[in-house]
């Protein structure tokens, strides 16, 4: 998988990955409102191109598709276990970004010291065991994309396995605003 890295003089990385459509740009302002001094590497997805760019295979019929979804969660491990930057390791995922990182987590619920969800969908996940990863989770009210019942239903699902979970509903759709960002920065100072 490709990726876009920014070095910085920091103990602390950020690991992102877009939503639908989205680039290796996309999230660059967010991470640099949160923590503007630490290192961040962007990962591209690899299935599709442009408005349709993703990190696996489109639902159908409202369900993922398991053999897929699985290939590129192996094939990302993979390649982790040799890139895994040193420090704290924040994993932040927009929408489908946050979905790859929700099955990352099936996989591997250590995988990182924190895990920043902004607007991910209930897809069946399932997790097992207990983990000292931080997850946040962010949902809109008014989003039509990733439903916030489910997102909520998500948080309570995950409090058995992840003790450190918080979940933020906000007051618009299904973008990424101010006042979530300024949420999360203050959680992680809290957190981390």
């Amino acid at each position: 998988m490709e990726q876009f890295n920014i070095a910085a003089k920091s103990d602390t990385s950020f690991i992102v990955f877009h939503g639908t459509g989205g680039n290796e740009y996309s999230l660059l302002q967010v991470v640099g409102d949160i923590d503007p001094t630490a290192n961040i590497r962007a990962y591209i997805g690899d299935v599709g191109t442009g408005k349709e760019r993703r990190f696996f295979a489109p639902l159908e019929n409202g369900q993922i598709n398991r053999t897929d979804l699985d290939k590129h969660v192996a094939s990302f491990l993979k390649d982790w276990a040799q890139q895994k930057p040193e420090g704290k390791v924040i994993m932040l995922g927009y929408s489908n970004g946050a979905n790859f990182l929700l099955a990352l987590l099936e996989k591997e619920p250590n995988l990182a010291d924190a895990m920043i969800l902004l607007h991910p969908s209930n897809l069946s996940y399932h997790f097992s065991g207990t983990s000292n990863t931080a997850l946040l989770l962010t949902a809109g009210a008014r989003d039509v994309v990733s439903i916030p019942g489910e997102s909520l239903k998500l948080s309570k699902a995950f409090a058995a396995h992840f003790p450190q979970t918080t979940f933020k509903l906000f007051d618009h759709g299904h973008d990424i605003v101010d006042e979530e960002v300024r949420f999360i920065r203050s959680q992680l100072a809290q957190q981390i």
